[in-house]
């Protein structure tokens, strides 16, 4: 369509303003002028955050406890009484909106977006990082993603053979630690010790 671009993308995608303060301008704090780049690192770090916060509380709720029946057995859940298709659709609306929200914020830091963004490279490294940290585990994907964003960069002179690397450490991982660096926590359930 001619609204999205086509296949060249959007361009020119303006910065936002908050409370009167656009993000194109220099972020100043007591005196100290940082870069306009400071007011995305903030805005992140402060998403970030709510997604952490968002996600810990939804893993200790009864959504989260349906999530996890479904992950261990779908047909078990099923027979308890967990409606399957509501709680399956309901996990892809949260990822849907965390994911369009990230989007949202790097459309605007860069100012221009296109397909070409969004490799099959992406998707794969994205995946990588939940298996290496541990599903079901805030604190395990975070070291995830930290991992596998600063590697590849170190390892840089590989370049070529990224995909390959990728895939080894999902192998690796799958069949050497398949529950990640740091496993699934057990639940405690009232006052049990």
């Amino acid at each position: 369509f001619s609204w999205t671009g086509g296949p060249n993308g959007l361009v020119g995608i303006p910065a936002p303003s908050l409370f009167g303060h656009s993000f194109a301008d220099p972020l100043v704090i007591f005196g100290w002028k940082l870069p306009s780049q400071a007011n995305f690192y903030y805005l992140s770090a402060a998403l970030v955050v709510v997604a952490i916060v968002t996600a810990h509380r939804l893993h200790g709720s009864r959504i989260g406890l349906a999530w996890n029946a479904l992950r261990a057995d779908e047909i078990a859940a099923k027979a308890q009484g967990i409606n399957v298709a509501w709680f399956k659709v309901l996990a892809f609306a949260v990822d849907a909106f965390l994911a369009a929200f990230a989007g949202t914020i790097y459309a605007f830091y860069v100012s221009y977006i296109s397909p070409d963004n969004f490799t099959f490279l992406v998707s794969v490294t994205i995946m990588t990082m939940v298996i290496v940290g541990g599903m079901d585990n805030i604190f395990g994907v975070i070291v995830g993603a930290f991992l596998l964003t600063i590697l590849p960069e170190k390892l840089r002179a590989f370049a070529d053979y990224r995909l390959l690397f990728f895939g080894v450490v999902i192998i690796g991982f799958l069949m050497i630690r398949p529950q990640g660096l740091f496993p699934q926590r057990m639940r405690r359930y009232g006052g049990e010790p």
